[in-house]
């Protein structure tokens, strides 16, 4: 096909999944839409969203699970919208305490339904083609290694950092400040956490409940522990403060509290029970039931306590040192694993120049940004996809309101 014959109506840039939510948006309205990536599938990095599973909505929906720089009082609660999307391409759901899978339990079903929708559009996509320059002069064009698009809006949906393998890229942020726009701190997000804490190597492989704290942000859930980190939900949800720390070199400790569903009054008063009752017994008999039992080995010998000391032995200044060793488990961090192994970008381009009702630049008419691209981040749970199915219905509405 000679691209110079044919302008479009929109050139999306990026084929993930706020670009190909745009692209059947604007061609089920009939508009000439064509897609660029730079790598060789569309949609590649939804595989990797949910743990292969692709959680892309959750029914506990507003601007208090998202982040960024700027004001989102413009977000609000559309998961029905997300899924009656995702039904028409084909995909039945399933809801897990809110949080909505496709039925297959397969991020693939996702992917391939986006690319059979595509597909029967006859949408024009431009595979393996990374971007290097999108400029304007009447209209615009768009450079790729390979060809060159011309068309008369563009819409920049190609993601952040993030998972570099799955094609992370600095075009969005570029093309911003080319035309204008400004861009804020990038940290990655939705990522483990590093440490060199002895305690790992004993704990590693361990998945243990609990409520994770960093300086003034918290969040309770599963906690994954390796040799040399930690990761799980609720580290996971802090980690783009960790990531902004780290940049700017002021890291502080992790705090884990084991036993969240009691205070320090209970727990005092709950291993002082089990003590007077079981006074033959070894410590870690009588702490069994509390957490996990790697946990509960870890915080004994972090008290300096035997684990076969019988509880006769011990003293009021013992269970107060369990009690805080349950509560505060410290634990020294050296950063984030990065962008690469993180799922999405915290920061990116600013909101102060979009228009949030249509993610139209404000300083350059015609052009769009939509998804990870832009200053928006939310935390693990369907919110990240569902932003990018929110931003890119926004520029949907106004794109063909505009051309049509």
């Amino acid at each position: 096909m000679n691209t110079d014959e044919k302008i479009y109506d929109v050139c999306i840039v990026g084929a993930g999944f706020s670009g190909l939510v745009l692209a059947i948006k604007l061609a089920r309205a009939g508009l000439l839409v064509c897609l660029t990536d730079l790598n060789r599938l569309v949609g590649r990095k939804i595989l990797s969203t949910g743990n292969g599973r692709c959680n892309f909505t959750n029914s506990r929906m507003g601007n208090e699970y998202y982040y960024s720089n700027s004001d989102l009082s413009f977000i609000g609660d559309n998961h029905e919208q997300v899924r009656a999307f995702i039904r028409e391409l084909g995909v039945f759901d399933k809801d897990l305490d809110g949080y909505f899978y496709p039925y297959t339990n397969q991020a693939k079903t996702i992917r391939e339904a986006l690319e059979n929708e595509i597909n029967s559009l006859n949408i024009d996509v431009y595979l393996d083609n990374r971007v290097t320059d999108i400029s304007f002069e009447n209209v615009y064009t768009i450079t790729t290694n390979r060809t060159v698009i011309t068309s008369k809006k563009v819409c920049v949906a190609c993601g952040g950092l993030s998972a570099a393998t799955l094609g992370s890229s600095k075009l969005g942020y570029k093309t911003a400040n080319k035309f204008g726009m400004k861009t804020t701190k990038l940290a990655p997000a939705l990522v483990g956490i590093t440490s060199n804490e002895i305690c790992l190597k004993e704990l590693a492989g361990v998945r243990a409940s609990g409520k994770v704290y960093y300086k003034d942000y918290s969040c309770e859930g599963e906690i994954q522990f390796n040799k040399d980190g930690i990761s799980g939900y609720p580290v996971m949800c802090i980690s783009r403060f960790i990531g902004f720390d780290e940049l700017d070199k002021h890291l502080s400790d992790i705090r884990i509290d084991f036993i969240p569903y009691l205070d320090n009054e209970q727990l005092t008063k709950e291993i002082t029970n089990r003590f007077q009752k079981n006074p033959s017994k070894s410590i870690l008999n009588c702490l069994v039931g509390l957490c996990n039992e790697k946990v509960i080995e870890q915080v004994v010998s972090l008290s300096r306590i035997y684990g076969d000391t019988l509880v006769a032995k011990l003293d009021e200044q013992d269970i107060e040192t369990l009690v805080y060793n349950f509560k505060v488990f410290t634990i020294s961090i050296k950063g984030t694993k990065g962008f690469d192994s993180s799922q999405v970008t915290a920061g990116g381009v600013d909101l102060s120049g979009v228009n949030t009702d249509t993610m139209e630049s404000i300083n350059r008419p015609g052009l769009y940004f939509i998804g990870e691209v832009l200053d928006v981040d939310g935390i693990c749970g369907g919110y990240n996809l569902t932003w990018a199915y929110t931003s890119a219905d926004a520029a949907a509405n106004d794109l063909i309101k505009v051309i049509k």
